[in-house]
């Protein structure tokens, strides 16, 4: 009965008390992960620990709470997530387990070992699809072997999850074989997405193309002084709350700003493609998002039905009554001429879902913080003023949530160039004051 309740709860979108309830009735690897997601969310680590060892030892297939369950040992004993995936059961398990020892045990020879032994069972007839890893797969062995062989064939699937480097470097692909019409297009893409990338300007100006595309710049509407503040690479095993206690303390007049993204991957609340599937109402409503349209556009390949994908987090976030309640607000919005209804249907934790970049979190759908409000008392435990920010280089800055007393209007012109680095510069927390 309790777990009839839970999914009743769930699908109408009340995910407070459908987690609680699901955390009482574990019955399915659904229901399990999202009961131990509850009980991480209100500190009860230890619960939500006791709840998915129970669950592993009747169930060991399932694969959600397996790889949550790796996320609280990477927190206590990172040995025993590395156990969990020994031996590994099929090719997705191979992936975690080789970013398991090369990014948190720093076995990297390991680790390489098995990312190796993946790509070869990669089916390359479904290499385009999501929750096929073949594009996470060249992205970490070119990583390694910097192969231009395996670099195009990334780009043949996936420059969705090209960074500047990759840009830059298919482009000297494309320019040694002369074809440089192609090569002044990836960059040109490369401009839309990271504009005003210093990378990418000195590859241009090196291949000789001239005037730089007329992408406009986003800058800084205020004076105010910005510390990048340099963490290395944020896990799901990092302290956030000791993390934003040095800043404060280094920086105590000054708001310490955080990515979205990186706030829910040290939450740990991601969602790993290769655990979970697509639901029919996610694979008929995908099409309809305009995600991943095309084989190519402008040079910028897609992995397909990504729409898809992002549909499913939207209907596990909000409940499958607001994602149907969404559609047919989108519907009679575009009958209007309107704008953005789906999402303000849906609310903001499923606007924020998205894909990342970043090794390891390549590989899962990041939303937004699930209790951002929460989140945020937690970090500023030590009077430290903090923002929860989603900024990018095309749409500029949003400001999720911040602690009391912070000029919102204000800290979100300061941010609007987007001054942090949340790829290889590994400065994804920004400290801004006034001048």
């Amino acid at each position: 009965m309790i777990y009839a309740i839970a999914l009743l709860c769930d699908w109408f979108g009340a995910k407070r008390v459908a987690m609680r309830l699901f955390a009482a009735a574990p019955r399915s690897d659904y229901a399990a992960w999202w009961g131990a997601v509850g009980l991480m969310q209100i500190g009860r680590d230890d619960e939500a620990l006791s709840l998915l060892t129970r669950v592993r030892a009747v169930h060991p297939e399932w694969r959600r709470t397996k790889r949550l369950l790796a996320t609280l040992y990477l927190r206590r004993d990172p040995e025993k997530a590395v156990q969990l995936y020994a031996p590994p059961m099929g090719i997705w398990e191979e992936v975690f387990l080789g970013d398991l020892l090369f990014f948190f045990l720093h076995r990297e020879d390991e680790g390489i070992q098995w990312w190796r032994q993946a790509y070869t069972k990669v089916d390359w007839t479904t290499a385009r699809e999501l929750d096929n890893p073949a594009r996470l797969l060249l992205k970490r062995l070119y990583r390694i072997t910097s192969d231009p062989v395996l670099l195009e064939r990334f780009a043949e699937l996936d420059t969705d999850n090209f960074r500047q480097q990759h840009i830059v470097d298919y482009a000297d692909i494309l320019a040694s074989r002369g074809e440089m019409d192609k090569a002044r297009e990836m960059l040109d893409r490369g401009f839309y997405i990271y504009r005003g990338d210093r990378v990418l300007t000195a590859c241009w100006e090196r291949l000789g193309f001239g005037r730089l595309p007329p992408y406009k710049v986003k800058t800084s509407g205020t004076a105010a002084i910005r510390h990048n503040v340099y963490t290395g690479l944020l896990t799901e095993a990092s302290d956030l709350s000791s993390i934003v206690d040095r800043i404060h303390k280094e920086y105590p007049t000054g708001i310490v700003t955080i990515a979205s993204s990186v706030m829910t991957m040290c939450e740990g609340t991601l969602m790993w493609i290769g655990t979970f599937k697509l639901s029919r109402l996610a694979r008929f409503l995908g099409p309809y998002t305009g995600h991943g349209t095309g084989t190519f556009v402008h040079w910028y390949s897609y992995p397909r039905h990504e729409g898809a994908w992002k549909v499913q987090a939207y209907i596990e976030l909000a409940g499958t009554f607001r994602v149907l309640l969404g559609a047919c607000a989108t519907v009679l919005g575009k009958l209007l001429h309107r704008k953005g209804w789906f999402y303000a249907v849906v609310g903001p934790v499923a606007k924020a879902v998205d894909s990342d970049k970043v090794m390891p979190y390549d590989a899962c759908l990041v939303p937004g913080p699930l209790d951002v409000k929460s989140s945020i008392a937690a970090l500023a435990r030590k009077e430290a003023r903090v923002s929860v920010v989603d900024v990018n280089d095309l749409s500029g800055a949003e400001i999720v949530a911040s602690t009391e007393g912070v000029d919102e209007d204000w800290l979100k012109r300061s941010l609007e160039d987007n001054p942090a680095g949340n790829d290889d510069s590994m400065t994804p927390i920004v400290v801004v004051m006034p001048e």
